[in-house]
C-alpha cells in the first residue's frame, strides 16, 4: 500500500506540484509570524503598529482585489483562446490587454494616493489623529506604489500557472514576504517602521521581477485586436466576483475604521490574535482545499455523484475531528500561548491581555473558519461561483451591521465576535442551500455528532482539568509549563481519539482511511 502511494505520487504530476506548493505556502506563512513577531518585539501594541496595519491591509487590498478577479476571468478565457486560435496572438493579446488595464487603473490610483494621501487615510481611519495621521500619511505615500507591482503579478501568476508552472509564481510570495522581514530587522535602526513599508515595495518589485523572468518576451505595448466574444465572456465570467470581492474587502476596511477610533492597540490586537488563530486553518483545510479540490472537480466533471459527496463528507468529519480540540486547547490556554508567542522587547502584560481578549472571542469560530474553505471550493467544483459569492455579499452587510452595534457596546472586541458571528452564519447558510442537492442519512449524522459531542466532553474535561488543578498551581519555570501543556493536550487527544474509535466514528485501518480521501 505505502509502495503504490508513493509511486503513484512522484508519477502524478499534481500531487508532486501540490507537494511543492503546499511548502512553498508554509514557509510565506512562516513568514507572515515571523513579520508579527518582528513588530510586536519593536512595537508591542503600540499606534505604530495599528498605523501599518491599516497602511498594509490598503495596499494589499489592491492585490487581493485583481488577485479574485482576473484568476477565474482571465485564465478561463487565455486558455479557451489559445485552444481554439491556431496562433496564440490573441491569448497574448488578452494578456496584453490586462496589463494595460491594470497599469491604467493602479497608476492613476497612485497618483491620487500619492497627491492626496491624508484624505485618502481618512477614509479607512477616519479615527486616525496626531501621531497615528501624521505616521499614516507617510507611509501610504511610500508604499502605494508597491499596488501597482503587486496588481500585475497577480496577472503574471495566472499566465504561469495556464503554462504549468506552478512553483515559480508561488515563490514570488516568499520573495515578497522576505523583503518585509529584512528591511524591518536591518532598516529598523535608521528608518524604524518605514522601513518595514520599503520592504514592502521592493518586495512587490521582487514578485513581479520573478514572474517576468519567464515572460517578458510576451511583453508587447503594440496594440493587439481582441476579438470581442473573448472580452464579453471576461466579463460575464467577473461582474459577480467584482460585486462579492468588493463587499468582501469593505469589511476589512469598516474593521479597520472601527477600530480606529478605539484605544491605541486595538487593530494591533486584532491583527496579532487572527495571525495566531488562522494558522492552524493553514496547515490543515487550506491545504485540504488545495488537495481535493483537483478530486471534486474531477468528479463533478464525470458526475460521479456518490464518491464526490463521500469524499465532501470525510473531508467535513475529519475537520470537525481535527478542529474541535484545537479549539478547546485555545480557549482554555489562550492567554498563554499569546504570552509564548509575543510576550517579549515592547509586548508586555498589557499587550498579552489586550490580544489575549480577541484571540479567545477568534477562537470560537475556528471550527467555521476550517469548514468555510472546504464549503467553498465544492461549490466551485461544481460550477456554482454565484451562491458562496452572494452568500458572502450578505454577510458582510451583517459583519458591518453587527459591527457598529457592539463596538459601541464592547469596544474593540466587538468587531472579532461581529467576524466570527457572520462566518457562523455565512457556513450554516451554504450548508442549508446543499441540502437538496447532497444525499444524506440522518440518522448517521445524528449518530457521529452525538458520538462527537462526547469525545469532545471528555476532551475538555481533561485539558480544563490539568489546567485549574495542575497548571496554574504550579510555580515551574516556562519551560516546565510549556512541557505540561503540551503534554495535557496530548494525552486528552490521545483519549479524545480513543473515544471515537471505540465507538466506531473513525477507524485506524490505513485501507480504510485512505479509501476516504484517494480516489483511484
Amino acid at each position: 500500500m505505502k509502495k503504490q502511494l508513493v509511486s503513484s505520487f512522484f508519477k502524478n504530476d499534481l500531487l508532486k506540484s501540490s507537494f511543492g506548493l503546499l511548502v512553498i505556502t508554509l514557509i510565506v506563512k512562516a513568514l507572515g509570524y515571523i513579520e508579527k513577531l518582528v513588530l510586536a518585539n519593536y512595537y508591542g501594541t503600540g499606534y505604530e503598529v495599528d498605523v501599518y496595519t491599516v497602511v498594509i491591509t490598503i495596499i494589499l487590498g489592491f492585490f487581493f482585489f485583481f488577485r479574485e478577479i482576473i484568476e477565474p476571468g482571465f485564465l478561463r478565457v487565455f486558455l479557451e483562446a489559445r485552444q481554439k486560435e491556431k496562433v496564440e496572438n490573441q491569448a497574448w493579446g488578452i494578456f496584453n490587454l490586462g496589463i494595460r488595464i491594470i497599469l491604467g487603473i493602479t497608476i492613476t490610483i497612485t497618483i491620487f494616493v500619492i497627491f492626496f494621501s491624508g484624505s485618502f487615510l481618512s477614509i479607512f481611519a477616519p479615527g486616525f489623529g496626531g501621531n497615528q495621521y501624521d505616521l499614516g500619511k507617510g507611509l501610504i505615500r511610500i508604499g502605494i506604489p508597491a499596488a501597482i507591482f503587486l496588481a500585475l503579478s497577480t496577472l503574471t501568476s495566472i499566465i504561469l500557472n495556464a503554462d504549468k508552472k506552478f512553483i515559480l509564481p508561488a515563490s514570488g510570495e516568499i520573495v515578497f514576504k522576505g523583503a518585509i522581514v529584512l528591511s524591518m530587522i536591518l532598516l529598523f535602526g535608521s528608518y524604524g517602521i518605514y522601513g518595514a513599508i520599503l520592504g514592502v515595495v521592493l518586495g512587490a518589485i521582487g514578485r513581479l521581477v520573478l514572474h517576468l523572468s519567464k515572460l517578458y518576451k510576451k511583453i508587447s505595448f503594440k496594440k493587439v485586436e481582441v476579438k470581442s466574444v473573448y472580452k464579453k465572456h471576461i466579463w460575464v465570467l467577473t461582474w459577480p466576483l467584482l460585486l462579492g470581492v468588493g463587499f468582501s474587502q469593505i469589511s476589512t476596511f469598516i474593521d479597520n475604521g472601527f477600530a480606529s477610533y478605539l484605544q491605541e492597540g486595538a487593530i494591533a490586537a486584532l491583527s496579532y490574535s487572527k495571525k495566531v488563530v488562522e494558522l492552524p486553518v493553514v496547515m490543515f483545510p487550506y491545504i485540504l482545499s488545495i488537495v481535493v479540490f483537483p478530486y471534486f472537480s474531477q468528479l463533478a466533471i464525470e458526475k460521479n455523484i456518490n464518491k464526490l459527496q463521500n469524499l465532501f463528507a470525510n473531508c467535513l468529519k475529519w475537520i470537525l475531528i481535527v478542529f474541535i480540540p484545537i479549539t478547546i486547547f485555545f480557549l482554555v490556554y489562550g492567554y498563554f500561548i499569546i504570552e509564548i508567542i509575543f510576550q517579549r522587547g515592547a509586548f508586555d502584560v498589557n499587550s498579552t491581555q489586550l490580544t489575549t481578549k480577541p484571540f479567545l472571542i477568534y477562537s470560537i469560530g475556528l471550527v467555521f473558519f476550517a469548514i468555510e474553505t472546504i464549503l467553498v471550493i465544492y461549490y466551485y467544483a461544481i460550477a456554482d461561483t454565484k451562491t458562496p459569492v452572494f452568500v458572502g455579499m450578505g454577510c458582510v452587510v451583517l459583519n458591518i451591521i453587527l459591527t457598529w452595534i457592539f463596538v459601541n457596546k464592547i469596544g474593540y472586541i466587538g468587531i472579532a465576535w461581529a467576524f466570527v458571528i457572520q462566518k457562523i452564519v455565512k457556513n450554516f447558510i451554504l450548508l442549508y442551500l446543499l441540502k437538496n442537492r447532497i444525499d444524506y442519512c440522518i440518522k448517521d449524522v445524528v449518530s457521529f455528532v452525538i458520538k462527537l459531542c462526547g469525545a469532545t466532553i471528555l476532551f475538555g474535561f481533561l485539558m480544563y482539568f490539568g489546567k485549574m488543578f495542575v497548571f496554574e498551581s504550579s510555580n515551574h519555570s516556562l519551560l516546565s509549563k510549556i512541557s505540561f501543556m503540551l503534554c495535557n493536550f496530548i494525552v486528552s487527544i490521545a483519549l479524545f481519539i480513543f473515544f471515537l474509535v471505540i465507538t466506531g466514528s473513525i477507524s485506524l485501518n490505513k485501507k480504510v482511511f485512505f479509501r476516504q480521501f484517494l480516489i483511484f
